[in-house]
C-alpha cells in the first residue's frame, strides 16, 4: 500500500488587504483566500504528488463549501472534513507590509474548527502507513485538544511518522504558559518539528536560541528539527548533524504560507525515508541537504503570489525552479 499523508487542523478564509503596506484599518478592500497552515500543508503535499488527507472542521456555510471544494480541486481528500451548524467557519483578515510580511486579527469566538470533537477522530483515519501532520491552533481549546491529542495518539498506534509544527498565534490562546504546556505534551510523541525562530525560543522558554535548540533536542526524542529563517533559508538538526542550507532570491509578494510550503516540500522530499526517521535510522547527508533545498524552494515560490493555497507550487514547478537556481 502506497504510503500517505494525513493533516489535521485549522482551515479557514483569509481576507487579504487589496493593498500591500497598509494597516487592516486603512486596507480600502479586501480578496477571499483559502488558508489555514495545516490546510495548506495538505494542499502543498497533494501538488507534490503525496495521497493527502485532511481532517479539520468547517461551518455548515458558504465558506465551508468554499473551502472544501478547494481541497477536493487541489487533490485532497476530505472524507473527514466535518461540518457544523454550532459556530460559523472561521474567518481572519490580514494586511500586509511592503515587504511581504503579515498583521492579521481572527474572527474566532468560536470558529467551527475549534469545534472538532475527539469521537470524530476514529481509527479509520490512519488506515495504512504514512505521515501525519499538525499545528497547534486546535490545542487552543477544547474540545479541539482533545480531538488533536486523540489523532496523536492513533497516529503513533498506527506507525506513522509525526510532523508539528507549532505555527505560533499568540492573541489565539488565552495563557501562554497553557499553550507552552501544551505544545511540549505534543513534542512527546514528534518525529520531525518545524519551527522558526520565535517558535524555537518559545518552546524552550529562552530568548538564547542557540540553547533553544539544544533544549529542544536534550528534551524531546526528535529525529529532524527544521529550524526555517526566512530569506537566509533554513538550519536542519538531525541528530549530533548539522546543515545549514541558504534560501533563495525571489520578488516576495505575500509571505502567507511560505512555512506550510516549506513543510510540504521537506515532508515530500523526505518520503523515502518516513519509515527510517519514525526508528530513528540514519539518513543519508545528501537526502537531508537535497529535502532542504527543495523545502526552501517550495516556500520561496509560494511568497510570489497573493494568498497561500493558491500559490503551493506543482513538482513540475518546482524542478523548473531548482534547475534555474543551481547550486
Amino acid at each position: 500500500m502506497d504510503k500517505k499523508a494525513v493533516c489535521l487542523g485549522e482551515l479557514l478564509i483569509d481576507f487579504v488587504s487589496t493593498v500591500s503596506g497598509v494597516t487592516l484599518k486603512d486596507a480600502p478592500g479586501f480578496e477571499k483566500a483559502p488558508g489555514g497552515a495545516p490546510a495548506n500543508v495538505a494542499v502543498g503535499l497533494a501538488k507534490l504528488g503525496i495521497d493527502t488527507h485532511f481532517i479539520g472542521k468547517v461551518g455548515r456555510d458558504a465558506f465551508g463549501e468554499f473551502l472544501r471544494e478547494v481541497l477536493e480541486k487541489n487533490g485532497v481528500n476530505t472524507r473527514f472534513l466535518f461540518s457544523t451548524e454550532k459556530a460559523k467557519t472561521t474567518l481572519a483578515f490580514v494586511s500586509l507590509t511592503q515587504e511581504g510580511e503579515r498583521d492579521f486579527v481572527f474572527y474566532r469566538d468560536p470558529g467551527a474548527d475549534m469545534l472538532l470533537d475527539q469521537r470524530e477522530i476514529g481509527e479509520e483515519c490512519f488506515q495504512g502507513k504514512g505521515v501525519f501532520h499538525f499545528g497547534s491552533i486546535t490545542m487552543t481549546h477544547e474540545p479541539a485538544y482533545s480531538a488533536t491529542m486523540r489523532a496523536i495518539s492513533l497516529a503513533k498506534k498506527y506507525g506513522y511518522l509525526l510532523s508539528f509544527d507549532p505555527n505560533l498565534r499568540p492573541a489565539l490562546w488565552r495563557d501562554l504558559e497553557e499553550a507552552r504546556f501544551r505544545m511540549r505534551q505534543a513534542l512527546k510523541s514528534v518525529d520531525i518539528l518545524k519551527v522558526n525562530e520565535e517558535e524555537a525560543r518559545f518552546l524552550a522558554g529562552t530568548s538564547d536560541l542557540e540553547q533553544a535548540l539544544k533544549f529542544l533536542s536534550q528534551n524531546f526524542s526528535l529525529a529532524l528539527i527544521a529550524l526555517t529563517l526566512g530569506k537566509r533559508g533554513c538550519l536542519i538538526v538531525h541528530g549530533d548533524n548539522r546543515l545549514e542550507m541558504e534560501g533563495f532570491s525571489v520578488a516576495t509578494v505575500d509571505t502567507t504560507g511560505a512555512g506550510d510550503g516549506f513543510v510540504a516540500g521537506l515532508l515530500s522530499s523526505l518520503y523515502m525515508f518516513w519509515e527510517d526517521l519514525r526508528e530513528r535510522k540514519e539518513i543519508p547527508e545528501s537526502a537531508i541537504a537535497h529535502a532542504a533545498r527543495r523545502a526552501n524552494a517550495v516556500g520561496a515560490l509560494t511568497t510570489t503570489k497573493k494568498g497561500a493555497i493558491p500559490a503551493l507550487p506543482t513538482s513540475e514547478e518546482v524542478e523548473i525552479f531548482l534547475k534555474e537556481h543551481p547550486l
